[in-house]
């Protein structure tokens, strides 16, 4: 019943089971059934749930990344523009199209970054004491510094929380007009 929904989570906790966002071809067919208000207020969960994680490198580094156009569109949808703008400037430096695809994402970042193949090797080697992944990763906060996903990340935990009620507020009140108004279960 479209009365019994109490929160954004009644809406988008289901999801968990339907959207695959392993790889490009994988995600591309697990939303093709999903309702896009539904997909947008997934994609913005998880967007913000990896940027309170580990920050908006995190989100893009890993395969959740593949859905920050339909997260910039979800906070959009549920009013919250300022949040949006963030991810959207986050995302910029990454090119256009966006890069769904994991690997063309890490290039783009990489690239981005201004940094030569020599900067970016000696990044990385200094990287190596760390286990495989971990250094990995800290090899790209450390090449991709300059990108400010670190001050921009702190801009949306600051409007995650007071923007537009923040966002369990507002997420909850967008689910609740969406299935009020299709009635759906």
């Amino acid at each position: 019943m479209a009365g019994d929904l109490r929160s954004y989570w009644d809406l988008v906790e289901p999801m968990f089971q339907h959207v695959d966002a392993t790889d490009v071809a994988q995600y591309s067919k697990s939303i093709e059934v999903v309702p896009r208000p539904d997909l947008l207020l997934f994609a913005a969960h998880f967007c913000l749930s990896e940027i309170h994680n580990g920050g908006l490198l995190q989100f893009f580094w890993n395969s959740t990344g593949i859905m920050a156009p339909e997260a910039i569109e979800g906070f959009q949808a549920i009013g919250m523009l300022e949040l949006a703008s963030v991810i959207r400037a986050a995302a910029a430096p990454l090119g256009a199209p966006y890069p769904r695809d994991r690997d063309d994402r890490w290039d783009a970042m990489l690239a981005a970054s201004g940094k030569g193949e020599d900067e970016l090797a000696s990044i990385f080697k200094q990287q190596e004491a760390s286990d495989d992944r971990a250094g990995l990763y800290l090899g790209f906060a450390a090449a991709t510094a300059e990108l400010g996903f670190d001050e921009l990340t702190e801009q949306a935990w600051e409007l995650a929380e007071r923007e537009h009620g923040g966002f369990q507020e507002s997420a909850s009140r967008y689910a609740q007009r969406f299935r009020e108004s299709t009635g759906l279960p």
